[in-house]
């Protein structure tokens, strides 16, 4: 049986219509979890967009090759060839300047 039984229909202007469907498409939640979620007093965020993702899948990658040399210096008493190491360190402020420009740095509408 379904949990969510009862149907509710409201009334809105066209700019209301306009704004509920916009800030449920930006959130990423159906309208009805979009609702459901405004009116328990959830903070809701706007969905990342596909930079994030790509982002992050980055930045796991350099997680598990930081993983993978800890576990060699470790095996090795201290010892870690610098040329992994340097590309790494390089990679990883790339990945930072990249995260400032598209999450934090100020950017013109429409630019």
């Amino acid at each position: 049986m379904r949990k969510r039984n009862i149907k509710i229909n409201i009334f809105l202007d066209g700019d209301e219509k306009k704004m509920f469907d916009e800030k449920a498409r930006k959130s990423g939640l159906s309208k009805s979890e979009f609702f459901r979620k405004v009116i328990l007093d959830y903070k809701l965020k706007e969905q990342p967009d596909e930079r994030f993702y790509e982002i992050l899948t980055q930045l796991r990658g350099m997680a598990n090759n930081l993983n993978q040399m800890a576990r060699v210096y470790n095996r090795n008493q201290g010892y870690v060839n610098d040329y992994k190491i340097v590309p790494l360190f390089n990679q990883v402020q790339d990945l930072v300047l990249s995260l400032q420009d598209v999450y934090i740095i100020p950017q013109k509408k429409g630019a």
